[in-house]
């Protein structure tokens, strides 16, 4: 019958994370691979998994061709609420016994509470609140960037560049932050602009390191910035506690939520307890339930 080999993915706008289980629960391989967000790219969500999995196996000597394995997929997507990419990225042709798929933010609950009940705020490239419980899932937020998603790194990132702009111009008198930011693009105004009409989220959220080094060296700006999506994390934070039938955890969860985390109100701080096990994790959870 041949033996079942559990895949789980946490495919998000940024980069992938992959994690390969046998039938045991032995971990047979990880690994780290690029982004994954079928909003923005179907075919580049589905190279970027096959490469990360290909690299995830390499250690083991098994390939996903092997005839004596059933290969179980498991993926959490960033893009899922596009129902048209959801179905196109499905219809594509693999190498794969089984898949379920579900949105990022699902995946992340399910590790970061191992199955139970609980609710997480992702503070990543974007920003989501979900969470399960009674065997219901709720979300707030991560309706997607840049229209959503205030507080993640991608904002962040949109607002440094924002603050650039009015420094260039002299509306802004004063900013470490846009001065940096500033000399990482040759200190050219045309380079600078043309990026800027040509990034996506990804990209944007590589300046969010800007904003939080400066944080941290208590830049006005970038201190306005931080609480700024601080205030829009609590938002949401309290949506969930809102929507919940009875208390349940809540975890923090993403590159930019340790750095969101102090600045958060107390009320919500109170709340939050550590994630038990990454989103792949939890992708190999929902899809070993499944198989």
């Amino acid at each position: 019958m041949g033996s079942n080999i559990f895949i789980g993915v946490d495919g998000g706008a940024t980069q992938s994370r992959v994690r390969i289980e046998d039938d045991a629960g032995h971990v047979i391989g990880q690994s780290v691979g690029g982004p994954a967000n079928i909003r923005l790219s179907v075919d580049e969500s589905w190279k970027s998994i096959y490469r990360a999995i290909e690299k995830a196996l390499e250690p083991s000597a098994i390939s996903l061709e092997h005839p004596d394995y059933h290969f179980h997929l498991g993926l959490g997507l960033a893009g899922c609420e596009m129902t048209e990419a959801v179905n196109d990225f499905l219809s594509r042709p693999h190498s794969f016994s089984s898949i379920d798929l579900k949105s990022d933010a699902h995946i992340a609950c399910l590790g970061a509470h191992q199955g139970k009940e609980g609710a997480i705020i992702v503070i990543g490239t974007g920003v989501v609140g979900y969470q399960l419980e009674q065997g219901q899932s709720s979300q707030v937020g991560g309706w997607g960037f840049p229209h959503d998603d205030e507080g993640g790194g991608a904002w962040l990132g949109l607002e440094a560049a924002r603050l650039t702009c009015q420094w260039l111009d002299h509306r802004v008198e004063n900013s470490p932050l846009a001065e940096e930011l500033f000399h990482f693009f040759g200190r050219d105004t045309q380079q600078f602009i043309a990026w800027s009409n040509r990034a996506n989220s990804s990209e944007f959220a590589r300046l969010a390191p800007f904003v939080i080094r400066h944080v941290q060296q208590k830049e006005p700006h970038a201190l306005r910035l931080i609480q700024q999506a601080a205030r829009t994390i609590d938002q949401i934070g309290m949506t969930l506690i809102r929507l919940q039938q009875k208390c349940v955890p809540c975890s923090l969860i993403g590159g930019i939520a340790p750095f969101i985390e102090p600045w958060l109100c107390a009320s919500l701080r109170e709340r939050l307890v550590p994630r038990q096990a990454d989103a792949d994790a939890g992708a190999i959870l929902m899809v070993r339930e499944k198989s």
